[in-house]
């Protein structure tokens, strides 16, 4: 299949939004969840001091989706700090639509991101999986993942909105 990997660009933004409900409705995350919008996402992506990197995957339109897509896939990475390997690269997303799966665009976007954190001076890459998609963790292992909470006992914590809040406010910083 023909597939051009590329930056994401503000006018692939609504495209992203898209995807992103794509993950939500899949996970049953409800859609009046999601704070997220173009307009965040383009001064998060975009804006003086962007925060985000995020590569798209886009077919050619005799290829495009049912629903007369061509972006059909991305992924998004922010970039860390870790004290003891320096940069990382944390790959919050790297998602293809259900249809265009198993046609190695999903390998070619993870790659891609690897090579722009390699070329930044990153010593390694992170993600998180659902335990719920043994398909993703079986992809990531495939790719040289390593699936820490099996290997070291690491767990992943986060901490809600709500419980940020709490904290911040009784904070004497």
């Amino acid at each position: 299949m023909a597939c051009v990997v590329r930056p994401c660009t503000p006018r692939d933004l609504p495209d992203i939004m898209r995807l992103i409900k794509e993950i939500a409705v899949i996970y049953k995350i409800p859609l009046n969840e999601i704070r997220t919008n173009v307009e965040e996402l383009k001064e998060a992506g975009f804006g003086k001091r962007p925060r985000f990197e995020c590569f798209v995957a886009e077919v050619p339109p005799q290829q495009k989706s049912k629903e007369g897509h061509t972006l059909v896939g991305y992924v998004l990475s922010v970039y860390t700090y870790n004290t003891w390997k320096g940069r990382n690269l944390y790959m919050d997303n790297l998602y293809i639509m259900p249809e265009f799966r198993g046609r190695r665009i999903g390998k070619v976007l993870h790659h891609t991101a690897m090579a722009a954190a390699w070329q930044k001076g990153c010593s390694q890459i992170r993600m998180h999986s659902s335990s719920e998609k043994p398909e993703n963790i079986r992809f990531l292992e495939l790719n040289g993942g390593e699936d820490l909470t099996v290997r070291d006992g690491w767990n992943l914590f986060r901490f809600q909105e709500t419980q940020l809040h709490r904290m911040a406010a009784q904070s004497k910083f």
